[in-house]
């Protein structure tokens, strides 16, 4: 089990999310000013996609980690304000702002779940009444996602459990950053449990697994069997980008997942999907958490997939 201090640490979290989730996506959809939009418009040519995107965190994080690139992808005129869904502690969703009929851009919508150490799984079924929803409720046709972490491993185990359900509006592209396909380094870090079924999910360890000439990894841990057994479900159409991280220290992983672990998928759905691509990033700002919200060559790299 976790420690007394943990515990406390963890429900402290989720109390703030859920009282702040409402400021934070106000302050998250601030319009950029009028001379800002010029500025845009004058330097960039934007595609003019109005598929809805979105964004899924993992493990201990929430609209904060998804905030640097929705921010910039509305700033630099890609996507436009769109909804925040929050999913209750008993798995109830509710969803603040609006999708627009007929966005002129596309509209973003961030999901947070207020308990953000529910896990992959959970999260994945949490998605899929949210898309339910979406499609129902907005009549959202079609969708796009970018996922960090448990996120991404959520948004790729939904899609491959429901596939092209005509509940769900169709998948075309996905954005997934440090997913463990193949599981979590297991460092002892201070929010990781200790007992319980979610405890198993860290179970690889540096240096200690590698891909075969297959593109499998070596050590198939349960995370990874999951996907590759379910993998003739997933959606056919879908284009993927595959970001994964290097720090450098000889651990051959962004500190929380290894390279092979995140390079697993390519075995998993390459040949199964529209196109699959792959993007590595190496350095201080490809540590895993930075990945997503401080690394600007990846959120660039992530809006030249999804507008370009």
């Amino acid at each position: 089990m976790m420690t007394k201090r943990n515990k406390i640490l963890i429900t402290a979290t989720m109390i703030v999310g859920a009282v702040v989730v409402l400021v934070v996506a106000g302050i998250l959809f601030l319009s950029p000013s009028r001379s800002q939009q010029m500025k845009q418009q004058s330097t960039l040519a934007v595609n003019r996609s109005t598929t809805p995107v979105l964004f899924v965190h993992g493990w201990g994080a929430g609209l904060r980690s998804q905030m640097p690139l929705a921010r910039k992808a509305i700033r630099e005129g890609y996507a436009q304000k769109g909804l925040v869904v929050y999913v209750g502690p008993s798995g109830q969703i509710q969803m603040y702002g609006r999708l627009p009929v007929h966005p002129k851009k596309s509209p973003e919508i961030l999901v947070k779940f207020p308990n953000a150490y529910i896990g992959e799984y959970k999260e994945a079924a949490a998605l899929h009444k949210i898309l339910i929803l979406l499609k129902r409720n907005y009549h959202m046709t079609q969708y796009n996602a970018i996922g960090h972490s448990m996120g991404a491993y959520a948004l790729t185990f939904q899609a491959e459990k429901y596939g092209n359900s005509n509940q769900l509006p169709r998948l075309n592209k996905l954005a997934l950053i440090a997913g463990p396909f193949d599981g979590i380094l297991n460092r002892h870090k201070w929010d990781q449990p200790l007992s319980g079924k979610l405890s198993r999910l860290w179970d690889d360890y540096p240096g200690q697994n590698r891909l075969l000439a297959n593109g499998q990894p070596k050590n198939k841990h349960p995370e990874y069997r999951v996907l590759i057994r379910n993998r003739y479900r997933f959606p056919r159409q879908a284009k993927i980008l595959n970001i994964f991280g290097q720090v450098n220290d000889g651990s051959d992983s962004d500190g929380t997942i290894s390279v092979p672990s995140a390079l697993s998928l390519g075995s998993i759905l390459k040949k199964q999907v529209a196109s699959y691509k792959v993007r590595s990033f190496s350095g201080q700002l490809a540590k895993h958490a930075n990945l997503e919200t401080k690394n600007t060559r990846v959120q660039e790299t992530i809006m030249k997939f999804l507008w370009g």
